[in-house]
């Protein structure tokens, strides 16, 4: 099967799973918590803008200094048309990197802009699953939840972990020598392909760069990620409060984490369509909170994304309109 059948068909699963849950848990009910949250639903979407700003920030930290002054507004538009990129069109999700290399290719040197986004995503990654893991250390006896499941959910996580590690290992040996495979297995055009393994070197030497000569910035770009996090926590907190709930601090990093948890094991479903809504009327169940809530909170991330999908897309209409039909010409690193 193709990365784009693959694609459809997760995200079928994924609508059906949806489709099921809020059947089980009663669509008048859903319907009815969802009132309760009413205009807060404006503040939970503003905060989706704050949780991508902390991200493009951890994004921008692996720029070189001398690159950053005054690009962040921009990193932030363009991040916002590659997350719209990937939620929405059927390819898999390495489309956002390539819009953003597309967006950005003649403000930044190409190697430069690849090996932000090489290294950004892995730095994500890391600090992700980071947070689940203390997250889920922390909150785990709140959890009531079968051995068989959790045995599952934590075998799917080291897994998952050991992939990102074998990431790193690949960054930390080298871009170039897997470029050309790499470039194979994407869905990109040749053009582009070739122009990735053309500027390998140069991915290297920035790469190396930033994991060798730069561990300041690489402790910043994991705190912005988990100030993020942290700003997802506080929509959980909000939404409790609205659905007539417990505001507890811990029950809400408990719903981030697993949730979290379940989305990092599962990345292979687009958007996470119904694994979100499904994780949390899993864990609202296991913490003793109404299901139906859950999937109204889902479901209220469902819309938000949406919400955040359509902001995506026009400025990456915008983005695009000022672009020639060609890639611009990249500068050179000495310029």
């Amino acid at each position: 099967m193709t990365s784009r059948g693959a694609r459809i068909a997760w995200t079928s699963v994924g609508l059906a799973l949806l489709a099921f849950l809020i059947f089980h848990s009663g669509p008048a009910r859903i319907a009815s918590d969802l009132a309760l949250v009413g205009g807060g639903l404006v503040v939970v979407v503003a905060l989706e803008f704050v949780v991508d700003a902390f991200n493009t920030l951890g994004w921008w930290f692996t720029f070189p200094p001398e690159l950053r002054a005054g690009s962040f507004g921009r990193l932030f538009l363009v991040k916002l048309a590659g997350s719209a990129v990937n939620t929405t069109l059927p390819i898999a999700s390495i489309g956002g990197d390539s819009a953003r290399v597309y967006l950005l290719d003649g403000d930044f040197p190409v190697a430069t802009v690849i090996a932000t986004i090489l290294t950004s995503s892995l730095i994500f990654s890391l600090s992700k699953a980071g947070f689940i893991a203390v997250g889920t250390l922390l909150t785990w006896r709140r959890f009531q939840l079968s051995h068989d499941f959790s045995l599952a959910v934590l075998i799917g996580f080291v897994v998952t972990l050991a992939g990102v590690l074998a990431f790193l290992l690949l960054q930390l040996r080298g871009f170039s020598g897997a470029a050309s495979r790499i470039a194979a297995w994407l869905p990109i055009p040749a053009r582009w392909a070739a122009r990735i393994m053309r500027h390998g070197p140069g991915v290297d030497a920035e790469m190396a760069a930033l994991y060798r000569s730069r561990p300041r910035d690489l402790v910043l770009a994991v705190c912005a990620h988990q100030l993020a996090f942290l700003s997802g926590i506080l929509q959980i907190l909000l939404m409790l409060g609205w659905l007539g709930l417990q505001r507890s601090f811990g029950i809400s990093l408990a719903i981030e984490s697993f949730v979290m948890l379940l989305g990092l094991v599962t990345f292979m479903v687009p958007g996470e369509i119904g694994i979100q809504e499904g994780g949390k009327l899993v864990i609202f169940t296991a913490l003793g909170l109404p299901a139906a809530a859950g999937v109204a909170v889902g479901i209220a991330f469902r819309l938000t994304s949406i919400v955040c999908a359509a902001v995506g897309l026009i400025v990456l209409a915008a983005l695009k309109g000022r672009k020639r039909p060609e890639l611009a010409p990249a500068r050179s690193s000495a310029g």
